[in-house]
């Protein structure tokens, strides 16, 4: 965690048997934190004090196969946006209806799949959503060198292992399953991991949203932007402070 922010409480939550772990920070209607692939809770821990000290109670967990989070049904180490979806919404059911979620990467794509699926949720802000599944299926192929057969080949196991479609996935249909909760997104152009592109079609689409543009972050835009003040500043402030009674 950052300076200054204490160990939570231990909170967990169980989706088909498999145990989430998280902590909990605060009182009041709960926030929930998701980090993206190969992260872990502590990375959005920079939202702790500031979401805390407005009033609210804060609720950082890992995701299904993450530091201390049992993984699902495939190996340890591997999961799929369906699976985190579902550890997502056994989170919000058993500790509150999320007064609003702060997510990045694939846990803003794993969030939008839960709200579409009935998981009560109130604001959403998305640090670099993975917006356009497909397409990231295909820079992955184009980084490794895959022929359009392996790529086919990739897309079908992944729609037999998430059993739906890949472009049912993509947050511009996600979002309207989910009646377009209020949305702030916030994304740097020079982020390599997460095109930049795909979230101003996100914001385009998704009804009510507002898109934050970072500037210069660099190479590693991906993970500065989870500490980059005013993109927290800006989320907090989307938020809103809690109204008592």
């Amino acid at each position: 965690m950052p300076p200054g922010v204490p160990t939570g409480r231990p909170v967990e939550a169980f989706w088909d048997g498999h145990r989430v772990a998280g902590e909990e920070w605060g009182e009041g209607p709960p926030i929930y934190l998701v980090h993206g692939w190969g992260g872990q809770r502590p990375h959005l821990a920079m939202f702790v004090k500031p979401l805390v000290g407005a009033g609210h109670r804060v609720v950082a967990f890992d995701l299904p196969s993450h530091n201390e989070s049992d993984p699902g049904e495939l190996a340890p180490g591997r999961t799929t946006a369906t699976e985190c979806a579902d550890a997502i919404a056994a989170m919000i059911q058993t500790h509150g209806p999320a007064h609003a979620v702060v997510a990045h990467s694939l846990g803003a794509n794993a969030t939008a799949l839960a709200a579409a699926q009935g998981a009560p949720v109130g604001r959403l802000v998305f640090f670099a959503p993975m917006a356009d599944f497909p397409l990231y299926l295909d820079l992955f192929a184009a980084r490794h060198g895959f022929g359009r057969r392996i790529r086919a080949g990739l897309h079908r196991r992944l729609e037999k292992r998430i059993a739906m479609p890949l472009h049912e996935t993509n947050m511009t249909r996600v979002g309207r399953r989910a009646n377009y909760p209020p949305l702030l997104l916030i994304h740097d152009p020079d982020d390599p991991d997460s095109p930049y592109a795909a979230t101003e079609r996100l914001a385009a689409s998704w009804h009510g949203a507002r898109l934050l543009t970072t500037k210069g972050l660099g190479r590693l835009a991906h993970y500065r932007v989870l500490r980059h003040r005013p993109a927290i500043n800006a989320g907090v402030e989307f938020i809103g402070e809690r109204a008592d009674g």
